[in-house]
């Protein structure tokens, strides 16, 4: 018994399959249609077991007409013969195609796959078959990236909640100093009869108490601004050099157990937002008169260049891991490596916070292991309001004996091209 094949294309399209068909010697019943809603009606009344379908014929095409040859035929299997296109097979497929072929293939294709699919399996020619395995392979690559980066981002916000909680724990511990110090000294202060010696420097005390409250809430609001995108800079032409010796000397009252060395010219013009600026400085005298052994002294250096203003700061601390460092820059809320001790740990904010100061002025901030130990962090303020410093190899002709200059210790390598100024500070870094 011949096998009943309805055939439904375009005139050149059915012609190209009724040459293929009779000169294989099949037997076969081959009822031909251009228009899918005629393909319908036949199918509906003679029940072929196969239909090749043109699905760009007239009245009724795309997975629209697959569908409703199956309902009015539930065994016949479709074999759709179009263009080759991975989501228009995968369309037609989910439909209810038993086959797919492309018409770049050959109506020869289409005979091959009437074979295949009569024996029971969906077929595909090799270039959709190809296109589809590609682009299934793709999605499962793009499933897989996605999977990894959503696992990242889900560590990131595990290790930024970790973060936080410790952050809270360090302002707490930062709060909780000066606040008990400030509540003696107004107890003491109540009772009547202290030396007037004694009185002043209970006084003196309640200043410096309330003045580092001060400070810390201006950090957290400096970093909220930060976060939020709102922070505006004044910017203005000033001279840097005696706001370096105001922090210089502000730091020497604050860690009197270190000695803080000067080497600023006597001139800095540059572009600067001098509150902000000072707290920058402020943020790395901090950090390295936090972490340096009091018989070793911290260096301040401000040097211009034709691009601005570059400033350093050098401890001889005992360093920190790459890592631990990079995070200090990158994350707010990172107070360092959890062996230091407690009393040496800022609230976490310091580094982070001076970097996007920099940032936001247009310079750069990186750091610099030394061989002896310690760590140089060095910052560029440009020269001019509207400049952006770049890399610091891109610093003037010369950069690497710019910034040996800056240094003052030729004979220390540093390798401006091997450290990235906004992403990857170098090793041995404090955080505070």
């Amino acid at each position: 018994m011949p096998t009943k094949v309805v055939v439904c294309d375009t005139p050149d399209g059915l012609a190209q399959l009724q040459y293929v068909l009779i000169k294989s010697g099949a037997a076969l019943e081959i009822e031909t249609v251009t228009d899918g809603l005629r393909a319908v009606e036949v199918s509906a009344r003679i029940r072929p077991e196969l239909v090749v379908a043109g699905i760009e014929a007239e009245s009724l095409s795309g997975a629209e007409l697959v569908r409703r040859l199956l309902a009015v035929s539930p065994e016949t299997k479709v074999i759709c013969w179009a263009d080759a296109s991975p989501l228009v097979a995968a369309e037609m497929l989910q439909a209810g195609a038993a086959a797919y072929v492309s018409k770049q293939d050959g109506a020869e294709e289409v005979f091959r796959a009437m074979r295949a699919v009569h024996a029971g399996p969906v077929a595909l020619s090799p270039d959709v078959a190809a296109d589809i395995a590609t682009r299934l392979l793709d999605e499962a690559n793009r499933v897989e990236t996605l999977e990894t980066t959503i696992a990242e981002i889900s560590d990131q916000l595990q290790t930024m909640t970790t973060a936080k909680a410790d952050f809270l724990a360090n302002v707490s511990h930062e709060l909780r100093t000066p606040v008990t110090v400030a509540k003696g000294i107004a107890y003491v202060l109540k009772n009547r009869g202290i030396p007037k010696d004694e009185e002043e420097e209970f006084i003196g005390q309640l200043e410096a108490s309330l003045e580092k409250l001060s400070m810390l809430i201006e950090e957290m609001l400096i970093v909220a601004d930060l976060d939020r995108g709102t922070l505006s800079l004044e910017l203005s032409q000033v001279d840097l050099a005696p706001l370096l010796r105001q922090v210089a000397d502000e730091s020497a009252r604050q860690f009197p157990a270190i000695t803080i060395e000067r080497e600023i010219n006597e001139s800095l013009p540059a572009s600067a937002d001098p509150m902000r600026f000072i707290e920058i400085v402020r943020q790395l005298l901090d950090n390295a008169c936090r972490y340096s052994p009091e018989d070793q002294p911290v260096l301040l250096k401000g040097r211009p260049m034709d691009e601005g203003v570059v400033v350093s700061v050098t401890d001889h601390g005992e360093g920190m891991a790459r890592q631990t460092a990079s995070k200090a820059f990158e994350e707010p809320f990172s107070a360092g490596e959890d062996i230091l001790r407690k009393e040496r740990a800022g609230a976490g904010v310091g580094l982070h916070m001076a970097r996007q100061l920099v940032i936001q002025h247009g310079g750069i901030l990186w750091a610099d292991p030394l061989p002896s130990g310690g760590t140089r962090v060095s910052f560029v303020i440009p020269a001019h309001e509207g400049d952006h410093v770049g890399r610091p190899e891109d610093l003037g002709s010369d950069p690497l004996d710019e910034l040996h200059s800056l240094s003052g210790q030729d004979d220390e390598a540093i390798d401006p091209a091997g450290v990235d100024p906004i992403a990857q500070p170098s090793t041995n870094s404090s955080s505070s």
